[in-house]
């Protein structure tokens, strides 16, 4: 419900010019030092249940990383200078939040997967917000597993948009609005993946989540080689 709550109130404060002013602090220096602190804690705390192998009160953590992460992550949706949010931030002329932190984010991601998908399954507020609304719905559909290959395909249709900012194509110039608007299309996919994950656990994580599909391939990868 929280997670819920929170959510909301970030659409409306980002759709709303009378809301707009709340959201000012996930730009301020502090707060960003702040994410970029929990993200080093977050390797002390990977490292700390490697070593002791004892119980951590994950449920705090999850919320911990929620709270925080979860504006963050969510504002591309609701405000981005482009259609596609997430992908075009190196040439976006005035970064959100996440635009500023990816470079260092989206590494630690990665790097924190590398043993049991510690971010996935410890700290993700998108996996976190997902088991909750595992809990509030009791039917469960189960889709065939060679649908799991688009969570491929977007992958690659990502990794070459990005491509396109790389090479200054021309081509970015088409995924831009000119305006930090809602992006129609992205909102209905976001509402779409919101309401299949009430049926089909954790929805985003398999089928469209970039950090997700590196590390099953990388999974893949070691298997192999075993």
């Amino acid at each position: 419900m929280i997670f819920a709550l929170a959510g909301f109130f970030l659409a409306s404060a980002a759709y709303f010019e009378w809301g707009r002013h709340f959201l000012r602090f996930l730009w301020s220096p502090p707060f960003l030092t702040f994410l970029k602190t929990l993200l080093i804690a977050a390797f002390g705390l990977w490292v700390l249940k490697r070593t002791t192998h004892k119980f951590l009160p994950q449920r705090w953590f999850k919320w911990v990383y929620g709270i925080f992460f979860l504006p963050v992550l969510l504002l591309p949706i609701f405000r981005c200078y482009f259609k596609v949010p997430y992908v075009f931030c190196r040439v976006c002329p005035h970064k959100c939040p996440w635009g500023i932190l990816r470079t260092v984010a989206f590494p630690a991601f990665l790097l924190l997967n590398l043993s049991n998908k510690f971010w996935c399954t410890a700290l993700c507020p998108f996996g976190t917000f997902q088991e909750c609304q595992a809990q509030i719905s009791p039917k469960r559909f189960k889709l065939p597993l060679w649908i799991e290959l688009f969570a491929y395909i977007v992958l690659f249709l990502v990794t070459g948009m990005y491509l396109l900012t790389l090479f200054g194509s021309p081509w970015v110039k088409f995924f831009g609005m000119g305006d930090y608007a809602w992006a129609e299309v992205s909102v209905l996919v976001a509402v779409m993946v919101l309401i299949a994950a009430f049926f089909i656990p954790k929805f985003w994580c398999r089928y469209f989540c970039p950090v997700g599909t590196v590390d099953e391939m990388i999974s893949s990868f070691r298997r192999s080689k075993a």
